[in-house]
């Protein structure tokens, strides 16, 4: 009798030491899933903001300002030094009358070329999004090598890599329940009558995910991106 009252104190010692240890370890694996979860959002947040805050670079950002027009500054330089040489003889007239500055009337610069860069859109019922950036010098004309897309598909994220779709996530590892993408545009008007408008954006980034092997826990996240590059609208004559 006392044999099988020792023997099931030791079982039930046992099971309660099995039990924690197995909810224990199912705690830990959660834990280390969620945290796989949080760093697999994060490894999709970094290339999609770092391509928003570039969108719309150009190559050469000066052909995209007012250029001073050269035929009208060699004109100007011409008149001056003929306003000179005409005010040197008169001085050196006895009686002469004083000189009068005619003056030259300032040229109006060259007009700027657009930027064909300013490509931000959301397409495919709201999953992809597309936009257009130039990372070379040389680069002033939107090619396969400048347009990038984010898009979502089949329970993962792809991005173009050389003009080709290529998977950001590994939708055995984790999939991908949502992808939202918002594009703001906040109007700033110029101080002249034919002034361009000024148009900045904010992209609002939502991602919902979980991991394949466990159903019952999802991760959220949000982002706000601000697009450095404004676009113009609207053009003075």
């Amino acid at each position: 009798m006392e044999l099988l009252v020792g023997l099931a104190l030791g079982l039930s010692v046992v099971s309660a030491a099995l039990a924690w240890a197995g909810q224990s370890l199912g705690a830990i694996v959660r834990q280390h899933r969620a945290w796989q979860l949080h760093q697999d959002l994060r490894a999709i947040a970094q290339p999609l903001q770092m391509e928003l805050r570039r969108a719309g670079a150009h190559g050469r950002p000066s052909l995209l300002v007012w250029q001073p027009d050269a035929t009208a500054a060699t004109a100007s330089a011409s008149s001056v030094s003929a306003n000179a040489n005409a005010n040197a003889s008169a001085n050196t007239s006895a009686n002469a009358s004083p000189p009068t500055n005619a003056g030259t009337s300032p040229s109006a610069g060259a007009a700027p070329t657009s930027n064909p860069f300013t490509t931000l859109a959301v397409t495919d019922a709201g999953t992809t999004l597309r936009l257009s950036r130039a990372l070379d010098a040389n680069v002033v004309q939107p090619d396969a090598g400048t347009e990038v897309a984010f898009r979502w598909i089949d329970g993962r994220m792809d991005q173009t890599v050389g003009g080709r779709f290529q998977p950001m996530t590994d939708p055995v590892l984790m999939q991908l329940q949502q992808f939202r993408a918002d594009i703001q545009s906040t109007a700033h008007l110029g101080d002249r009558p034919c002034a361009d408008t000024v148009l900045s954006r904010t992209v609002q980034l939502q991602v919902q995910a979980q991991p394949t092997q466990d159903a019952t826990f999802t991760a959220a996240a949000t982002w706000s991106v601000h697009v450095r590059n404004d676009q113009i609208a609207g053009a003075c004559p």
